[in-house]
């Protein structure tokens, strides 16, 4: 994995919002989920070999969460409906965001069905820098990505794109 920082773009606070097409009636976190999501998250994090400094009891959750237009003069394309090779149909992916602040750093760590990037963010309004710590992606179990910060401030603002899409996650995290 990257092992030096590079210099994030800063977020466009002025970023439009995306309309959602989607909607999340009838989708309740079940115990089940809950468990598989913390499973996983646990997993992904002694990977990385940060399981020692984190734990789920300590994580911050995203204060705000929106679909931000990342090219907005770019033509949609249809969204495939097609499932790929060897993924099994039906099947839950784990999905979370969730942040861990400590020694002068801050770990972001991330899950859903497709790829993930971190392709914006601001700490306190101010660049930032950071490293993938760990990003992998296939078919069967998503999308995962544990990316690394440097710094302290009290508000971290990520932009994270999922795929190929020309929208990207905003998520805004007081620490």
């Amino acid at each position: 994995m990257n092992t030096s920082c590079e210099k994030l773009p800063l977020v466009d606070l002025n970023a439009q919002k995306a309309e959602s097409h989607r909607s999340r009636a009838g989708k309740v976190l079940t115990e089940e989920s809950i468990e598989q999501d913390q499973k996983d998250a646990e997993g992904i994090m002694s990977l990385t070999g940060l399981d020692q400094h984190v734990s789920l009891d300590n994580k911050i959750e995203a204060r705000e969460k929106y679909m931000i237009e990342t090219r907005p003069n770019e033509s949609k394309s249809p969204t495939s409906k097609t499932t790929g090779m060897g993924m099994k149909v039906n099947m839950r992916k784990p999905h979370y965001t969730f942040l861990f602040a400590f020694d002068n750093k801050m770990v972001f760590q991330a899950a859903c069905c497709l790829p993930l990037k971190v392709i914006a963010a601001s700490l306190d309004g101010d660049i930032v820098f950071g490293k993938a710590l760990y990003d992998s992606h296939s078919g069967n179990e998503g999308g995962k990505l544990v990316y690394e910060f440097q710094g302290e401030g009290s508000e971290l603002i990520i932009d994270v794109r999922r795929g190929e899409s020309t929208k990207a996650q905003r998520l805004t995290f007081k620490i």
